[in-house]
C-alpha cells in the first residue's frame, strides 16, 4: 500500500507546486444541516467552536467518541441558512447516521445528504487564484476556511478555502452539470488533472492525515496535531474531558510525525493499517500509517511515534529498515 507518481502524471505533481492542479473529489461526504439548532447540535458533538461561526466563515472540527477518539475530521462552512459539512472520502453516510442518532426530540435540525446534489473538485497550487480570477470567480480574498457563494453561468457555485497543497487549496462545489462545466473551464485555463495516487504523495509531503490511515478511533485529535480543530474554551462536547485533560497535563502518548526511510521496507502484499510497527532497538516506538515515493524527498512516510521517541532526528527502525523522524510538512 504505497503511493508513487505514475509515469503518466508527473505534470500534475509539478503543477501542484508551480501552477495549478485539479482533483475530482466527489467521494467526500457532503451534508447540509438546517434549522434553528444546527450549530448547537454540531457544537456539542465535535471539538471546535461551531456556534461562533458567522456566514461566510468555516473551520475544521473533529467528531469524537466519549473517550476522545477520532470518528472523522470535518470541514464546516457557515451560510446564511445552513451549515455545509464535508467529511472524509466515503464517509457521507456514516456522518449522516452519526448526526441523526444524536438529534434529541426537542432539537430543531434538518439533515440533507448533498452527496448527489453537489459535486466537488479541489484546485491546488500557487496559480489557483489566478485561474479562478480568469473565470471571473473569487478566491484570493478568501481567508482560511472561508466560503463564497457565487454563480457560474447563472447556476449556484460554492468556492471554499481548504488545506493548502503547493501553496493554495480550494474546494469548488456545485450541481453535477455545473461542476463539470467549471472543471472543463479550469482545465482549459491550464489546471492539470490530478489523480488520487499523486494526490496521496502530495498529502504525505504536506503532513495531512487521511481517514483509515491517520484518522481513526486509535488516535486522539491532539496526537494527530489537529490543534486548530479543537477549542479549549467552548464548554462541554462529546470526548471533551479526555482531550482537555491531555492538553492541561501536556501528556501525549504518541504524536503524528514525518519519517524519512533509508530503503523500501518489506511489507505484506495486502498490508493492514498500521503498515508496520516502529521500533527503537527492542522497544516498540509507534505505527507506520502512510508510505509514499516522493519525487522531491524519496521514500517518506507518516506515522504515530511514541512521545519518548518523537523528537526530530530520532533514529527508528521499521521492518528492518532505518528511518529518521522529521518535521511536518516535509522540506
Amino acid at each position: 500500500m504505497m503511493s508513487y507518481i505514475s509515469e503518466a502524471m508527473p505534470r500534475a505533481y509539478a503543477a501542484s507546486y508551480e501552477g495549478a492542479s485539479l482533483l475530482v473529489a466527489t467521494d467526500h461526504g457532503r451534508v447540509w444541516m438546517r434549522d434553528r439548532d444546527r450549530a448547537a447540535l454540531l457544537h456539542r458533538l465535535s471539538t471546535n467552536h461551531i456556534e461562533a461561526l458567522q456566514p461566510g466563515q468555516g473551520t475544521t472540527t473533529v467528531l469524537t467518541t466519549p473517550i476522545g477518539r477520532i470518528i472523522d475530521l470535518l470541514t464546516v462552512y457557515s451560510l446564511d441558512d445552513a451549515l455545509l459539512l464535508i467529511s472524509s472520502p466515503g464517509r457521507g453516510a456514516a456522518l449522516s447516521s452519526h448526526l441523526r442518532k444524536n438529534i434529541f426530540f426537542n432539537d430543531r435540525v434538518k439533515l440533507e445528504d448533498a452527496g448527489s446534489s453537489l459535486d466537488q473538485c479541489a484546485l491546488y497550487g500557487p496559480q489557483a487564484p489566478t485561474l479562478l480570477a480568469q473565470l471571473g470567480l473569487p478566491g484570493d480574498k478568501l481567508v482560511a476556511h472561508g466560503c463564497a457563494v457565487t454563480t457560474w453561468r447563472d447556476q449556484s457555485l460554492y468556492i471554499t478555502r481548504t488545506h493548502a497543497v503547493g501553496g493554495n487549496g480550494y474546494w469548488l462545489l456545485a450541481a453535477p452539470e455545473t461542476m463539470a462545466q467549471v472543471a472543463d473551464a479550469l482545465r482549459e485555463a491550464g489546471a492539470q488533472p490530478l489523480d488520487a495516487a499523486t494526490y496521496d504523495v502530495l498529502r504525505v509531503e504536506h503532513g495531512s492525515p487521511a481517514y483509515a490511515r491517520e484518522l481513526s478511533q486509535e488516535y486522539i485529535p491532539l496526537e494527530t496535531g489537529l490543534w486548530d480543530a479543537v477549542s479549549f474554551n467552548k464548554g462541554c462536547y462529546v470526548g471533551q474531558e479526555i482531550i482537555a485533560r491531555m492538553e492541561s497535563r501536556g501528556r501525549l502518548a504518541k504524536q503524528l510525525r514525518g519519517l524519512r526511510l533509508a530503503a523500501l521496507p518489506a511489507l505484506p502484499a495486502e498490508p493492514a493499517i498500521p503498515l508496520a510497527k516502529l521500533a527503537v532497538g527492542d522497544k516498540e516506538a509507534g505505527d507506520l500509517t502512510s508510505l509514499v515515493l516522493s519525487p522531491r524527498y524519496g521514500l517518506i512516510a507518516l506515522g504515530y511515534v511514541r512521545t519518548a521517541y518523537a523528537a526530530v532526528g530520532t533514529r527508528l527502525e521499521l521492518a528492518g529498515v532505518a528511518a529518521e523522524v522529521v518535521e511536518l510538512p516535509f522540506r
